[in-house]
């Protein structure tokens, strides 16, 4: 008898096992909802002023609140400011929300607002975000509850870079300082900071006070796990609940799972391989031109990518306002790669080394590169930063020649966006191409209220930099999001995963 219930015991224990395996991590032993989502890496600092880095964008959004707010349909809508004017070219007022506090009691007032602005402003910070509003002359509290800013010239996208700076809490900084703000920090956003274990989690919990109400999702963590095979494992055990930039090559291994849906997005983000321009070799445009025609870039979109990308010939994004369709990628021509490379003086090539901190999709590009470099002469290595911090700290210090990249533009659907914090000299981004005429056609263009002007102007920039070709410029990807069906989730076409506009179905 017992023999012959033992089959059906081991079913029912099967059976038990694989529901179990199949739960998501949508609920806790509580009933609490949580959310769990994949980083494939760690962020640098959780000090919104600090940083570029778009898994620590994410982070903020959820922490921290701006003056204004981009809606999924990317249309600005009141954050912290509940409406704005411009008062005239140069001067804009924005009234701000009464009742709203920080995490810790504080008030939001026009003097946090003040201090946050001017914080970035400061030179001294060192803030990467200081080009983003470098336009702004002066910020001045009108009364508790309204903010004058004023701009050094016309700007009009002031607005779209309003809705990424973060308003931070004055007197809890400067209780804390910057170190203890940048491991603890306070925001007015709908989720507070619980805990960050570097390499591992960050946790958050709701808010049950936010101003546009409490988060239906009382519990979200960011699991750091580069690996996309265990990202897409962990998926389908229920240890994580969504995860971004799937290869597509990895797509098929989540097909026929009712659990499970894909989303792919077009992104505003570029990728790219910068070179710093300062050093040998890459100080020759020889060089770099060369490296641009060495490498197959259409058969890496076709193969790592899956076709799902297109060509930034000259680093901006299609999608972007003012880019020009005129401009050609440089074609795959490695015969006339070593012809260049033989009259910079280097007919043996050379070796370099490029450093990443992408998993994933970034370790695929730069095998292929690598690949395609050799068959002109170029020996690269590959340098893996496990922790983007490690990487933001050297890429600042001005220690990576040859470098992978990719730049979000903040979801600003303008080359200003990615023109001025890339090459212009006032630009903090550490790419460390520019030129005084190169400066002069982003000044224009961002000051100019003409918009066939700014067309071309950017145009002029971009013919500039496909010449000069201060980077392999590279392509666009799609985002291939995979999440558990038991969310009510629609990906966002800024790429960012915000837990406040996502539930969990009962």
């Amino acid at each position: 008898m017992k023999q012959a219930r033992l089959p059906g015991l081991l079913a029912a224990i099967m059976s038990i096992v694989f529901v179990l395996a199949g739960c998501s991590s949508s609920s806790t032993s509580e009933g609490q909802k949580e959310l769990v989502v994949a980083f494939d890496s760690d962020v640098p600092t959780m000090d919104p002023h600090m940083h570029n880095e778009p898994n620590a964008i994410t982070i903020n959004w959820h922490i921290f609140d701006s003056l204004l707010y981009l809606s999924r349909d990317l249309k600005i809508e009141p954050g912290l400011a509940e409406s704005y004017e411009r008062k005239d070219d140069l001067t804009w007022v924005f009234k701000l929300r009464k009742g709203v506090t920080f995490h810790n009691g504080e008030p939001l007032d026009a003097e946090a607002v003040k201090f946050s602005l001017e914080r970035v402003l400061n030179e001294q910070q060192k803030s990467p975000q200081r080009g983003n509003i470098s336009a702004i002359s002066t910020v001045t509290a009108i009364d508790p509850y309204t903010v004058e800013i004023k701009t050094k010239e016309p700007y009009n996208l002031l607005p779209h870079r309003l809705f990424y700076l973060s308003i931070v809490p004055p007197k809890y900084l400067q209780e804390v300082g910057d170190q203890g703000f940048a491991e603890k920090p306070v925001g007015t956003g709908p989720y507070k900071f619980v805990e960050w274990v570097k390499g591992d989690k960050i946790v958050l919990e709701a808010n049950p006070n936010y101003f546009k109400g409490a988060p239906k999702i009382g519990k979200v963590t960011f699991r750091v796990i580069p690996e996309v095979a265990t990202q897409i494992a962990e998926l389908q055990s229920g240890g994580v609940d969504i995860i971004r930039m799937v290869p597509p090559d990895m797509l098929a291994q989540l097909e026929g799972n009712p659990q499970l849906a894909v989303t792919s997005t077009p992104l505003l983000r570029v990728y790219y391989l910068a070179f710093d321009t300062r050093k040998k070799p890459f100080d020759d445009v020889r060089v770099r031109q060369a490296m641009n025609y060495a490498v197959d870039i259409d058969t890496i979109v076709k193969k790592v990518l899956g076709g799902k990308a297109v060509r930034t010939p000259a680093g901006v994004n299609p999608n972007h306002f003012g880019f020009d369709a005129g401009i050609q990628p440089y074609p795959y021509d490695p015969a006339k790669a070593k012809a260049l490379l033989q009259e910079a003086g280097y007919p043996d090539g050379f070796e370099t080394e490029i450093h990443y901190f992408t998993p994933g999709i970034g370790q695929q590009i730069v095998d292929a590169v690598i690949s395609d470099l050799s068959k002109v002469g170029i020996k690269a290595k590959a340098k893996f930063y496990p922790e983007s911090s490690s990487f933001v700290e050297k890429q600042r210090a001005g220690d990576l020649p040859f470098r992978l990249g990719h730049w979000g533009s903040y979801s600003v659907y303008d080359a200003d966006a990615i023109l001025q914090p890339m090459f212009h000299s006032e630009g903090v981004y550490g790419t460390y191409f520019h030129t005084p005429e190169l400066d002069q056609l982003i000044t224009d263009a961002r000051s100019s209220v003409d918009q066939e002007k700014r067309k071309a102007l950017y145009s002029q920039a971009q013919q500039l930099l496909h010449k000069e070709a201060p980077w392999i410029f590279l392509f666009s990807p799609m985002d291939n999001q995979a999440y558990n069906t038991r969310l009510d989730f629609q990906a966002r076409a800024d790429e960012r995963i915000f837990a406040y506009e996502i539930d969990i179905k009962q």
